[in-house]
């Protein structure tokens, strides 16, 4: 069974290999074994019933963790909202490849126990996210 997947992935810029290759990039980097993580593109009304079922939230948020791992150990699904990472990529004035990727990594992120509850966690998690991104754009 492969460890790494994609489900609906929506770029056709980005392959499935090359973001498999930079999450295992990942995972050795901070030395964590992947058991499972999968990764699932979904739409604005999936997203919704989503958060309504689970968080008990009216409203649209941009990825979901669902973490079943312990920390050393990935075991995890996320689920990612194709629309708010439009409108991210947007308000944040990146590509859609690069929100994309921010939110992989913000999630594979909460699998290692890093949070975004608080302010200083946010600006710690938005740091681990940046690292992530430039990790997947260096060449080996």
């Amino acid at each position: 069974m492969e460890k790494v997947r994609f489900y609906n992935l929506p770029t056709k810029t980005l392959s499935a290999k090359a973001i498999k290759d930079w999450v295992v990039k990942l995972a050795n980097h901070y030395e964590v074994q992947i058991d499972n993580f999968a990764v699932n593109f979904i739409n604005k009304e999936q997203m919704l019933e989503m958060n309504q079922k689970h968080l008990n939230h009216d409203t649209h948020t941009d990825i979901l963790t669902f973490d079943y791992g312990n920390h050393h150990v990935i075991n995890a699904e996320l689920f990612v909202s194709e629309y708010m990472c439009s409108l991210n990529a947007e308000e944040n004035a990146q590509t859609i490849e690069n929100e994309m990727l921010r939110l992989i990594s913000h999630g594979f992120l909460h699998t290692l126990g890093f949070s975004d509850k608080k302010l200083y966690q946010k600006i710690l998690m938005t740091e681990q996210e940046d690292f992530c991104l430039t990790m997947f754009h260096v060449k080996q």
